[in-house]
């Protein structure tokens, strides 16, 4: 049985709010922070976070997952978001999470969905708490070479200028995104992080599978790379869904690295 308690958290001013997955048992946990897409929310497309959250349970890992700053049920406005934005976010986050009654500090796991993957990557090199894994599914380190070229997801992002927003999905996106991309490292801000990684991508992807290649000249042979024939950004097929679940729970519990008395 998981239990699903109300998770928040300050930053900046501001009140980020998700959910904490809880298994049975007393705790301090091993726990995962998960990291939803750009535009999404904590509980991900098709509700794919909350299903990765009970098999982590099952398997006696938690997991915390919240809406960034713009996103879901989160204070802050989807116009002002971007990706170092976020970062110094998932910074302060962290820092909270780990200090939980619920977590155990030196047990925890990143996995992080699409734009997600890139923050939680960021995340895995810069911060000075210990990380048992990292695990990127979809991950959109294409933002940044399309931003530069004048696009997001295909469409010109010169309605920027002319109209002073980006129509995203029905939300208006400003320019802070685009000047921040400009500049933006997606490879190099990830390369600090030295635990093990999975990625997992599809071949139906709109973002090419070479981008999930580069992060294994970062990482070397502590990454491996699971190309899933098929498989779309948002893994919305049932067996395609099954193994990035799959997959992803046994590579966590494989590193969560229980001791004896657990």
């Amino acid at each position: 049985m998981t239990t699903i308690a109300p998770f928040q958290t300050q930053v900046d001013g501001i009140t980020l709010r998700g959910a904490q997955y809880l298994p049975a048992g007393p705790g301090p946990f091993p726990t995962a922070i998960l990291f939803h897409g750009f535009g999404a929310s904590h509980m991900e497309f098709s509700s794919a976070f909350v299903a990765l959250a009970r098999r982590l349970a099952a398997v006696g890992v938690a997991s915390i997952a919240y809406d960034r700053a713009g996103h879901g049920e989160s204070d802050g406005e989807f116009y002002d978001t971007s990706v170092s934005l976020d970062v110094r976010h998932a910074h302060q986050a962290l820092a909270t999470i780990a200090g939980l009654d619920t977590v155990d500090s030196d047990n925890l796991h990143l996995v992080g969905m699409s734009l997600g993957a890139v923050i939680a990557s960021v995340l895995a090199a810069e911060t000075e708490l210990p990380l048992r894994s990292l695990t990127m599914w979809s991950t959109a380190a294409v933002f940044a070479d399309e931003i530069r070229g004048g696009t997001l997801q295909g469409r010109s992002l010169d309605a920027l200028d002319t109209d002073g927003y980006f129509d995203f999905l029905g939300m208006r996106l400003g320019p802070a995104m685009r000047d921040d991309a400009v500049s933006f490292d997606v490879y190099g801000r990830a390369s600090g992080y030295t635990g093990p990684v999975r990625l997992l991508h599809g071949t139906e992807d709109f973002v090419p599978v070479a981008y999930a290649e580069r992060y294994l000249e970062i990482y070397g042979d502590r990454a491996d790379l699971i190309v899933v024939d098929g498989a779309d950004h948002g893994w919305a097929q049932v067996p395609q869904r099954e193994l990035v679940l799959s997959r992803t729970t046994e590579f966590i519990e494989a590193n969560t690295h229980r001791t004896e008395t657990e």
